[in-house]
């Protein structure tokens, strides 16, 4: 196994865990998040090559001045040519699903198995504006940090784990708020029709909390509904954040599926 860091020809900072022989499972983080919530899951896939970023205007990663999903999807080619492979299993998480799925859903040969976790679909009109709501108050004054925490956290999970509570805090903390807004905006205002999700035909996995408010179950199983070969999995008892609070059974599920030949 060799590591690699460093930023690609586009400034997307990387870190690459390459073990020969075998498919590079890239890891797309959320909004207001880098590359660093992975570590459960690096960790477990230590003998599978492992590919982690930063999405622009996050983390160490450059600004970009238009925030699209085809700006997204475009930097995950930059990164794949730039690390000279072909395609890969492709892991998205909250707004890092939606990029996932629109890249999936645009480049299938690049593609060898998709999980999408914690992905929003179906907002009703008063999610919608709900979600749009917190947008503008973020836009406002940022985030209200313990309170976003308890929203993505189990309270037990917090206080029983201060240092995984301090790291979430600090990368809100160390935001760019105006490049943080550009990704935010895009995911506030999500509209299904934006990515065709029935032009997904990779191997499909959805995952996402029991006690998700965000992206619910009930989201996870209309995406099942319409991606065709896919599957729907429910952490129990996870919140948003459970790829870190509920981590051993998550990297069950994802292994389980990606070892599934």
């Amino acid at each position: 196994m060799s590591f690699r860091e460093g930023l690609d020809d586009q400034g997307t900072y990387y870190q690459f865990n390459e073990v020969a022989g075998t498919t590079p499972i890239v890891f797309i983080h959320g909004v207001g998040l880098s590359l660093e919530i992975w570590k459960p899951q690096r960790d477990f896939f230590k003998n599978h090559s492992t590919i982690v970023y930063d999405l622009y205007g996050h983390g160490r990663t450059t600004s970009a001045d238009d925030i699209t999903f085809d700006k997204f999807s475009n930097q995950i080619d930059g990164l794949m040519q730039y690390l000279k492979y072909p395609s890969c299993h492709l892991i998205g998480f909250s707004l890092g699903g939606l990029i996932a799925a629109h890249y999936a859903s645009t480049r299938s040969k690049k593609i060898n198995k998709l999980i999408l976790f914690g992905t929003i679909y179906g907002r009703s009109a008063e999610q919608q504006q709900e979600a749009i709501k917190r947008y503008e108050n973020v836009s406002k004054e940022y985030f209200d940090i313990p309170k976003q925490l308890s929203r993505w956290f189990n309270e037990d999970y917090l206080t029983k784990n201060p240092n995984e509570s301090q790291l979430v805090s600090t990368i809100l903390e160390n935001n760019d708020h105006q490049e943080f807004l550009k990704s935010y905006k895009l995911f506030s205002h999500f509209e299904d029709n934006m990515i065709l999700f029935n032009q997904i035909l990779a191997p499909t996995l959805i995952v996402t909390g029991e006690n998700e408010v965000g992206s619910t179950p009930e989201m996870s199983k209309k995406i099942g509904e319409i991606v065709k070969n896919s599957k729907v999995e429910i952490i129990p008892d996870g919140k948003h954040m459970c790829g870190m609070e509920c981590a051993d059974k998550v990297n069950q599920v994802f292994g389980n599926f990606l070892n599934d030949s």
